[in-house]
């Protein structure tokens, strides 16, 4: 079998989206989270396959498939022909064949799901739910959304985003989002090792500290440090960090009075975040993770609204 160029929609990152997109699927998905859209979508059959451990994303994808009344196939990788020597192509096709029309990927390398796209044997929607160290697209536009419906005025706002940035994918999916939406003021914050080398805009202000960060924040948004994706030897003593970068309750008096907290899980209490601040009123955790079925329900929409134009 030979590859062929095959015109088909994916979401593999948030360059990929078009400001119609963007507005469309953050839209769609607030219509879906105040449960004012019952859309369905029978011919969808996806599949989810995780190379990588995940809770919150796996569960909402699927829930989002089931709400939309599609057939959804959770594939466990240690039991999958992939411990056999089966080929990401080969896999994908194999799945294709049987009737799978969207694929749900998280792979540990950057750029795997970019990569499949162009080397598909038979038509298929990819989802990218995560490639190492690339991006996170559904993430930043739960994100986005879960902002939207608090009421931020992108704008007006400042928002901060602490820790983990050089190897966060959601830090990346998001940076990209927030300009595309006029974000007014950004601030990138974490230990200087963990800061990005990816990011050079004069728009994006690099702050020192936390207190820094938080000063006048409309939102702040905590990331996890990516013990995976860092050289053991490199690791940050968690004493240390959590010393100078947890997010406690004195914090939040140097943030603007509405200051959302945000954080995409899965959250290291006491390291990044403290748990009152995490479980207090500011807190949008929960909002985000309920967001996501909403989000991705309405990624699945927009993946087959071009087919059915």
């Amino acid at each position: 079998m030979e590859s062929s160029e095959i015109s088909t929609r994916h979401l593999l990152d948030i360059a990929g989206l078009s400001n119609q997109d963007i507005r469309w699927l953050l839209d769609r998905a607030l219509e879906h989270a105040s449960g004012t859209n019952n859309a369905r979508c029978p011919n969808l059959c996806v599949a989810n396959l995780f190379y990588e451990a995940s809770t919150r994303t796996r569960v909402s994808f699927e829930l989002a498939a089931r709400r939309l009344g599609a057939d959804v196939v959770n594939i466990e990788l240690a039991r999958s022909s992939t411990q056999k020597g089966e080929t990401l192509v080969d896999t994908a096709a194999t799945l294709a064949a049987m009737g799978v029309n969207a694929l749900v990927l998280r792979h540990p390398d950057t750029g795997a799901v970019a990569e499949l796209a162009g080397q598909l044997l038979r038509p298929m929607h990819l989802l990218n739910a995560g490639d190492g160290q690339g991006e996170h697209p559904s993430q930043a536009l739960l994100d986005a959304a879960t902002l939207e419906r608090s009421g931020l005025n992108w704008p007006e706002a400042k928002l901060s985003i602490v820790g983990d940035l050089r190897h966060s994918r959601v830090a990346r999916s998001n940076i990209a989002l927030l300009r595309r939406l006029g974000l007014g003021h950004l601030c990138l914050a974490g230990p200087s090792e963990l800061l990005p080398d990816w990011v050079d805009d004069e728009q994006v202000e690099v702050c020192g500290s936390l207190e820094q960060a938080l000063h006048d924040a409309d939102a702040v948004m905590m990331l996890r440090v990516q013990h995976e994706r860092i050289d053991r030897t490199a690791w940050p003593d968690p004493a240390d960090y959590a010393r100078h970068w947890c997010l406690r309750p004195e914090h939040l008096a140097l943030a603007g009075p509405d200051c959302r907290i945000l954080h995409p899980g899965p959250i290291n209490r006491g390291m990044e975040i403290d748990s009152a601040v995490a479980d207090g009123p500011r807190s949008l955790i929960l909002d985000q993770v309920g967001m996501g079925v909403a989000t991705r329900m309405a990624i699945f929409e927009w993946l087959l609204k071009m087919e059915a134009s």
